[in-house]
């Protein structure tokens, strides 16, 4: 898919010469969009606490999702990008970690003009570094709709420990691939002592093969699900896979901040249109 042009010849120079700075778009699916919301959050906070810089893209809605279960209520959120600037909108959550309400976001995007995409973008050099991992929440909705995560080359699949969630875990990761094809896949298993998610992946592996031609990894296993509203507890050993997961994908998709919301907003226009020929 071929990223969108520079309308003037001075926005052109400027993201000619601007420096590349090291990012990584990780996309979190998973057939239970609480759990899938709960290890977001997680994650997000274990990479900031190591200093990096995060944004969440929250896709989906309350109660299950990532500001519920850090405690904050957005006032405004992507659809409001356009007249207040994507900075504006962002909302505070945690040292180093900012979110982005954006339910419906597909469908946003794909509403904008270039030239509003554009000045978004731009507005965002001029007042902000760009994040280092910009985690996009999907949940459960490649199910239902286009979701924004399925654009993130490297994604995670959360999966319910329990086998009778295989086959909608599976139904997930096939939708993710038939809307934008990656093949990095990070599975974590929630619910699950070792033993037991290790059995797991094995089964979800080996179908990923056979009918995908996938090969995910077993990022780990947190063996309780998380209780009481709060994102689940990972270890910092599953935080330092994942970075070194990043890190090496961010050499094989060198793609910076700005280029990447040009990504998303082709996925929904093209999303769009198809849907439109239906």
């Amino acid at each position: 898919m071929r990223l969108a042009e520079p309308l003037d010849q001075a926005s052109g120079l400027r993201r000619l010469f601007a420096p590349e700075p090291a990012f990584q778009a990780l996309g979190v699916i998973g057939p239970d969009s609480r759990l899938t919301a709960s290890a977001c959050a997680g994650l997000a906070l274990g990479l900031g606490r190591r200093g990096h810089r995060v944004m969440v893209m929250d896709e989906t809605r309350p109660p299950n999702n990532v500001a519920a279960l850090l405690g904050v209520m957005p006032r405004h959120g992507l659809a409001d990008a356009p007249v207040r600037g994507l900075v504006s909108v962002l909302r505070q959550a945690n040292d180093g970690l900012v979110l982005l309400a954006a339910q419906n976001g597909s469908n946003i995007l794909a509403a904008w003009s270039e030239h509003q995409l554009l000045d978004m973008t731009d507005d965002w050099r001029a007042r902000a570094d760009a994040p280092e991992w910009f985690l996009l929440n999907g949940g459960d909705g490649v199910l239902r709709h286009h979701s924004l995560a399925t654009t993130a080359n490297l994604r995670v699949l959360v999966l319910p420990g329990k086998r009778a969630s295989l086959a909608d875990a599976y139904a997930a990761m096939k939708a993710a691939q038939a809307a934008w094809a990656g093949n990095h896949w990070l599975v974590l298993v929630v619910g699950a002592e070792a033993g037991q998610a290790l059995s797991l992946f094995t089964a979800l592996s080996e179908t990923a093969q056979r009918f995908l031609g996938l090969t995910p990894i077993l990022l780990g296993c947190i063996a309780s699900e998380p209780t009481g509203g709060k994102p689940a507890p990972l270890e910092a050993l599953l935080v330092d896979l994942l970075s070194d997961a990043g890190g090496r994908q961010v050499e094989a998709d060198r793609i910076n901040f700005e280029q990447y919301w040009q990504r998303m907003w082709l996925y929904s226009r093209l999303a769009a249109e198809t849907a439109s020929k239906r």
